[in-house]
């Protein structure tokens, strides 16, 4: 069985290639390894680019589809993945040579489904690469993860590893929404074993034209949506959490609109947000689908 499925999205990443293909191709470790590229529609050179640097690459597929958005390629990649461990890389991030390796260990150490390592920016993502050797990195498991979830949140894309058989069971990714970022952790907390440990394990570029982590409404629209969308599909979670869920959907929805809106305390955000501090609801999936309206005038991005 191959270790690592590596499922790569990419959508007119060509200036970042380069890099990323860098770190890729030089993982540090014995383990057996796929590359699953999934090009999203891109309309620069990016296929061609990879078609060339991967050339001598064992077990390379290039799956090339229409632009569906990041959650769609995501899971085109996913659910052909042959690994025990499908390890996430967004096109314009850089993995530290050792990130792959370091991160299998820990999974299999502690029996994980899923497992969020420590990433940050750089300037000179090839500059960052080179100079990085500390592998040291502790795991801390994650008691109640689906609690953690609602109340704190979860994200990430190449700075975490999953299990397959577990990213299969729960469905992949939320498609109905752009970013997956919290779709997958979210699905697998509710069932699964998950970590987080501080092994810098990504470093990504500081500035990205495109890049969802700057584009801050699809972002936030995307964490309500998505547990709106989980919600509604599990109405039996506990009405403590589902009350949880709207206090923080609500509570972001009427900070957009107080700051970025201007609105006043007489808005429909506002209201929601007083309704939400209500200790009564036992099912909340709709009344967070009414907070998000806030972002209908917003450039959400959208699959």
């Amino acid at each position: 069985m191959i270790d690592v499925s590596f499922v790569i999205t990419v959508y007119n990443k060509a200036p970042f290639l380069d890099a990323m293909l860098l770190s890729l191709g030089n993982q540090s470790g014995d383990f057996t390894r796929e590359f699953i590229f999934v090009d999203d529609g891109s309309t620069d050179e990016s296929v061609e680019i990879i078609r060339q640097k991967t050339a001598d690459w064992p077990n390379v597929k290039i799956i090339q589809q229409e632009n569906g958005g990041v959650s769609v390629a995501t899971n085109t990649g996913g659910f052909v993945a042959q690994g025990e461990f499908i390890k996430i890389v967004d096109a314009d991030d850089v993995m530290t040579h050792f990130a792959t390796r370091r991160m299998l260990e820990l999974m299999r150490d502690h029996k994980l489904d899923h497992l969020q390592a420590k990433w940050q920016l750089a300037d000179d993502l090839v500059a960052a690469f080179h100079a990085t050797d500390d592998e040291s990195g502790t795991v801390e498991l994650i008691d109640k993860p689906f609690e953690v979830f609602i109340k704190k949140g979860m994200g990430g894309s190449t700075s975490t590893m999953m299990r397959t058989a577990t990213f299969k069971q729960v469905g992949g990714c939320d498609e109905t929404v752009f970013v997956q970022d919290f779709s997958i952790p979210l699905r697998i907390s509710y069932e699964g074993r998950m970590g987080k440990t501080d092994l810098l394990a990504v470093f990504g570029p500081k500035t990205a034209e495109g890049r969802v982590l700057d584009a801050s409404a699809t972002v936030i629209h995307d964490l309500s949506a998505t547990i709106q969308h989980f919600l509604r599909d599990h109405p039996e979670v506990p009405a403590a959490l589902q009350q949880v869920a709207f206090k923080r959907c609500a509570g972001r929805a009427w900070k957009w609109a107080k700051r970025e809106q201007k609105q006043s305390m007489f808005c429909r955000a506002f209201f929601l947000y007083v309704m939400a501090q209500l200790p009564v609801w036992s099912k909340t999936a709709d009344w967070i689908e009414k907070t998000l309206y806030v972002w209908d005038k917003e450039d959400v991005r959208r699959p």
